[in-house]
């Protein structure tokens, strides 16, 4: 409520000025919305991610503004304008103030953290947390209220990872890789490393509950709920735009996820997207996505480009009847929501040191699974008894006597076979994680390495 009172303090100041010249047009009354707000906000509105952002000067953070909102503020500021006297006046001067302020990249390029208990806790690339009043150069949308306890203890959320992902070594890296991943999507820095996180395993493991709890630290319009396999729709696609987390309780085991949409929107590439009955616009999708299965997703996609999107945690156990604790999340949120705070910092700030993500062998295994189950020409070389991996050799065997065996132990398996151009660019995607490389020899001749074939086709 604070910038609607705002605007309307500014509207009813520049009424005082007096009516438009006769010099005046639509841009000018775009450029006098655009300063009246800046000369009461501080600061000039932002048009990003399909809409306006205003700051507020007491709470430190750009609140979403959106168009409609906007032409509605124009209308009433420039009642007494020849120029805005209609809807489609008020939205092209709207859509004029968007032109003015638009920069699709603004929020991309805010620093790392998160604002808390009045204080912006910023994550340095040296792995540092440092604690500083919060302004508009940090360009935050999400403030927390609870300050952050690093010397807290979160023993609800610690039980819970510690029965659904083990007490182990194996246990320990798991839960390590899922606070880097946790942390980084509350500062808004997962979409940066390129990855995408996937909660992995049967139901009743808490997979549901950790995503609950993460949600909780932010407010309802920035958690979205896109599913990857509709990323395509540009609808779909733009209701991405300004969330900070895009939580998908549960992927559907049969419907395949688009490799090449998937990439643009993981990968930082520059996303067309549009809102029903608006304009189309720009955007850097800065989600943190998040998602939950217990089947794994087809695609159609066998590049390393995509399987090296994923960060996979397998969640093992499964609470038994009787043993749940209704309402976990709540009390875990309203507990130690301190101390949870304190270690989704503590594992961003991990994650900046290391620069990248660590692996598992759970995450090596999982993958090793999807992409030969997305893959026949990857399960055939996988397959011992026909094929043997040996990545020491360069001896080459023809390509055509391979494709000859895959086909035979295709029929044998019963899998549909692949057409031979389709097998020798299913084994150049994802076949050099096994050590097996394709290549044309001087004569133009597919040639494979790194295998040995232990059947006669």
């Amino acid at each position: 409520m604070a910038q609607v009172t705002a605007l309307d303090t500014a509207a009813a100041r520049l009424q005082k000025r007096g009516p438009a010249t006769e010099e005046a047009n639509q841009l000018v009354l775009a450029e006098q919305m655009v300063d009246s707000i800046k000369e009461e906000a501080g600061e000039s509105p932002v048009f990003s991610l399909g809409g306006f952002h205003l700051f507020n000067r007491e709470s430190g953070l750009f609140e979403a503004y959106s168009m409609d909102a906007m032409a509605i503020r124009i209308a009433r500021q420039f009642s007494f304008s020849k120029l805005c006297r209609k809807a489609s006046d008020y939205r092209q001067i709207a859509g004029l103030v968007a032109s003015l302020t638009e920069d699709p990249l603004y929020f991309s390029e805010a620093p790392a953290g998160i604002t808390a208990g009045g204080s912006f806790y910023h994550v340095t690339e040296g792995g540092e947390i440092e604690s500083k009043p919060v302004d508009a150069s940090h360009r935050q949308r999400t403030s927390v209220d609870a300050e952050p306890d690093f010397g807290g203890e979160a023993l609800l959320l610690n039980r819970l990872l510690d029965n659904a992902l083990g007490k182990g070594a194996a246990g320990e890296r798991q839960k390590a890789l899922l606070q880097m991943a946790l942390g980084a999507a509350l500062t808004c820095t997962l979409w940066r490393y390129r990855r995408v996180l996937m909660l992995y395993g049967a139901s009743s493991t808490g997979k549901s509950t950790l995503l609950e709890v993460l949600k909780r630290f932010f407010p309802a319009d920035r958690v979205g709920a896109t599913n990857p396999a509709n990323w395509t729709n540009e609808y779909h696609a733009a209701a991405l735009a300004g969330r900070a987390l895009n939580l998908v309780g549960e992927l559907d085991g049969t419907t395949p996820i688009q490799g090449g949409t998937f990439k643009a929107v993981t990968g930082g590439d520059v996303v067309e997207a549009r809102h029903p009955t608006h304009r189309p616009f720009s955007f850097v999708c800065t989600a943190s996505h998040i998602f939950n299965c217990n089947r794994l997703p087809p695609t159609r996609d066998k590049s390393d480009a995509f399987f090296n999107r994923w960060l996979l945690i397998e969640f093992y156990n499964s609470i038994l009847p009787g043993q749940q604790i209704i309402g976990l999340a709540d009390r875990i949120f309203e507990d130690e929501q301190g101390a949870v705070l304190a270690w989704l910092l503590t594992g961003a700030a991990n994650l900046a040191k290391r620069k990248g993500f660590p692996t598992t062998d759970n995450h090596e295994r999982l993958i090793h699974y999807w992409r030969a189950g997305n893959n026949s020409a990857l399960q055939f070389l996988l397959d011992s008894e026909y094929v043997g991996l040996d990545n020491s050799s360069d001896l080459p065997i023809a390509g055509k006597e391979v494709f000859a065996l895959y086909r035979k132990w295709a029929h044998e398996a019963g899998v549909k076979p692949m057409g031979r151009n389709a097998f020798y660019e299913a084994v150049a995607e994802g076949a050099g994680r096994v050590g097996v490389m394709i290549a044309d020899d001087k004569d133009r001749v597919k040639q494979i390495t790194g295998l040995s074939l232990k059947v006669v086709a």
